[in-house]
């Protein structure tokens, strides 16, 4: 390259980037004057005080002034007083690599972020507010199913897997290629998306078991046990899986704002046993007199945890249904269960209710829901999370993760460090995905939303989203294999 060449393309390197920080600038509003507010701001998402995981993706936020605004800057002060500066037009975006970099280095530290949003030409700048970083990772991936917040229709929906890592959000599976059939019930044995299974509801009713590269269509209904396999958990050595099988059935009510009310006509425990290809289960977990559901497996796979109600005339006493919290043993061995059942968690002396039983991998606690009446947690707005201390045999709320509206489907990471549960609380409709950390002694910090790449996302989303599941890896199906297996109309049938 000459000297001339050399001079020229210098010339027009630095009148582009001229070009490209008045362009930015021009984006700023000029402001008249500058207020200090003595009070941190209102954010959206509200991310105040969280305690988040070192790995997770940036909590790109705004303030609830988000549709006046006419910028917004966030200065990062760490804990060894580095700052950060991170801004936008409408929210804050933080750059990706950037944002690794700070929760690397401040692992079991905190963040101060202070915020000046501008509007009508006046910057306005909030007291600092914090977000703790804790040393322990999650999980990397989280599998939902996103559905509409209706009742019956299911024409569109699909499972769908998100790197909690960044913003990447992968198709599993689109129910439209599979007849517009509801896809439901998504379950991994132990967080590992390589052994898992999910369910399709309608003409192509089935049961999918995914076996690393293999796909296994089920016929779960057989001659003795007539009703499909609902709720899914898996046994340690995956070599079982526990279902509950259900007659479900929906109401409404005229005015409640609970609106829909949602009960078994009938319900068992079973459990298939995948080398033998059958279901087994025991009377204990099959008795006409009870309804039994929701079973999980601890830890070691020695227990099984399940609810339990007095079986009522539920078209008239769906108020009366009170389900508590029992154990049964498991010999793994053998494939029986021991007979001897334990209540754990008695509600029904207090007129309560609980449902979805679920321990943490490290076996000390059982999270579970706690609300009113009845069994279906999700549309009942009095339901929270508490957690079972398995050692001490205490109960207690999770105060700071809870919130004035519904909360259930919850799951655990395995480092037993996080949960990941559903929420109606941000307008008491669509259901978001939360996600809170577990102290030591079982307690809960503040749940913060799944973070999105802009908080309007959260805000144009017509979708829920249900059953969110931590996995290890990648979530992956081959779509054409699924898709031909499933409408081929060949199905094991599972046996007894």
């Amino acid at each position: 390259m000459n000297h001339t060449n050399y001079i020229l393309k210098k010339h027009f390197y630095f009148i582009i980037l001229g070009s490209m920080i008045m362009m930015c600038a021009a984006c700023k509003p000029s402001v008249q004057q500058h207020i200090n507010i003595d009070h941190a701001p209102t954010l959206y998402p509200d991310y105040n005080s969280v305690t988040i995981p070192c790995n997770i993706a940036p909590l790109n936020f705004s303030t609830t002034a988000m549709d006046s605004l006419q910028w917004i800057e966030a200065k990062v002060i760490t804990k060894d007083n580095q700052e950060y500066v991170f801004e936008g037009k409408n929210y804050v975006a933080f750059n990706p690599e950037k944002w690794r970099e700070i929760l690397e280095q401040n692992k079991g530290g905190e963040l101060n972020i202070q915020v000046t949003e501008t509007k009508n030409n006046t910057a306005y700048t909030y007291k600092p507010f914090k977000i703790f970083v804790a040393k322990e990772e999650i999980d990397p991936y989280l599998c939902y199913r996103l559905i509409t917040p209706g009742y019956r229709i299911y024409s569109r929906m699909g499972i769908y897997c998100r790197n909690l890592t960044n913003f990447e959000q992968n198709t599993v599976v689109d129910n439209r290629l599979l007849n517009a059939n509801c896809v439901n019930c998504h379950s991994f044995c132990k967080g590992n998306p390589d052994l898992a299974q999910f369910h399709v509801r309608g003409d192509l009713g089935s049961t999918i078991i995914k076996n690393g590269d293999e796909l296994t269509v089920c016929k779960a209904v057989t001659e003795k046990f007539k009703l499909n396999c609902v709720y899914p958990y898996w046994h340690p050595s995956g070599d079982y899986i526990a279902y509950s099988q259900n007659n479900t059935v929906q109401t409404f009510h005229c005015g409640d704002p609970n609106r829909v009310e949602v009960f078994d006509m009938k319900s068992r425990v079973v459990v298939y046993d995948r080398k033998n290809n059958r279901l087994i289960t025991s009377p204990e977990l099959n008795d006409e007199s009870t309804f039994t559901t929701e079973p999980a497996f601890s830890p070691d796979g020695k227990t099984l945890y399940y609810t339990t109600a007095e079986a009522l005339n539920m078209d008239i006493e769906t108020k009366n249904a009170r389900y508590n919290i029992c154990k049964i043993g498991f010999d793994a061995a053998n494939a029986k269960f021991s007979g001897i059942v334990d209540t754990l968690v008695n509600v029904v002396k207090d007129s309560m209710t609980a449902a979805f039983p679920r321990p943490s991998y490290d076996g000390k606690y059982l999270l579970y829901t706690k609300f009113n009446y009845g069994q279906f947690a999700i549309w009942h707005t009095e339901a929270d999370l508490w957690m079972l201390d398995l050692e001490k045999d205490t109960t207690f709320p999770l105060q700071k993760a809870n919130s004035q509206d519904v909360e259930s489907y919850h799951s655990w990471s395995q480092n037993s460090r996080w949960i990941v549960f559903e929420s109606r609380r941000d307008d008491g409709f669509f259901t978001r995905a939360y996600i809170a950390y577990i102290n030591d002694d079982g307690t809960a910090e503040k749940a913060f939303l799944l973070p999105q790449e802009s908080p309007e996302d959260n805000r144009k989303l017509m979708y829920s989203f249900n059953v969110p599941e931590f996995a290890t890896s990648e979530f992956k199906l081959d779509k054409g294999i699924l898709e031909g297996k499933i409408k081929s109309g060949e199905r094991l049938q599972f046996d007894y």
